[in-house]
């Protein structure tokens, strides 16, 4: 199980940074926000060769670079099918996208993509994120280990279940304990929300995702006295 990381930041998006965005074994993307295709070209992988997007909820750092995927697909003329997974909607919300920003449709252009909103394949389970629309917690029970990657979510019981005794759980922490209220406002989560899920679920380790310029500096310092705590800077494999 190798996972690499396409981006680690939130839609508060800096120079230099992407979306959150990882990739397990080249070939099965979580997330994909604009410009996540740069970050796969940039790493040598071929997006041709991507079997699945899983999609954690329709807002645009998670989910706006499906179109440039899909684009590059059809005019390189892939034939094998994307499976594109997400929340109730997606296909319609994609296939009208898709119609919006004029994609080409002749045979000169192809694009094969089969929408799956079920509640699990193959080994990837959904659970429910608490956030302010619909939003899939994705549980992979790989045959090299298993661990959860959350979209955007506050705290949530259903987040704990999903995470139990997983080896890695990829968490978004956007702020700091500081700035609380404006979590719970946006329903997201903070340092200390996350690191309740982390200890309820009894996850082995914790890679924080979809950072801010402040929580990011605040994993780094904990991941130095944490070990269980691992920056999202790094591949991750087992």
């Amino acid at each position: 199980m190798h996972i690499k990381f396409l981006g680690n930041w939130s839609s508060h998006i800096g120079s230099g940074q992407r979306n959150s965005s990882i990739i397990l074994d080249d070939k099965v993307i979580f997330d994909i926000g604009p410009h996540t295709i740069e970050s796969l070209l940039e790493k040598g992988i071929d997006p041709g060769k991507v079997e699945k997007v899983l999609i954690t909820h329709m807002h645009l750092d998670h989910y706006m670079g499906l179109p440039e995927l899909l684009w590059h697909r059809g005019s390189r003329k892939i034939k094998e099918t994307l499976v594109v997974m997400g929340p109730s909607g997606i296909k319609s919300t994609t296939e009208q996208l898709m119609r919006l920003i004029n994609t080409p449709v002749n045979d000169h252009y192809e694009i094969n993509v089969q929408y799956v909103e079920e509640k699990k394949l193959d080994f990837i389970s959904v659970y429910n994120g608490n956030h302010i629309i619909p939003d899939n917690v994705y549980r992979v029970d790989h045959p090299d280990g298993s661990f959860v990657y959350t979209g955007d979510t506050a705290y949530s019981q259903d987040v704990v279940k999903a995470a139990e005794d997983v080896d890695y759980l990829f968490h978004e922490m956007t702020y700091t304990d500081k700035d609380h209220e404006t979590a719970r406002f946006w329903k997201h989560s903070t340092y200390s929300s996350v690191m309740k899920v982390m200890e309820e679920s009894q996850c082995r380790n914790l890679v924080p995702i979809h950072l801010t310029p402040a929580s990011f500096d605040l994993v780094m310092e904990r991941s130095k006295h944490v070990s269980q705590i691992i920056p999202p800077v790094r591949d991750v494999k087992s």
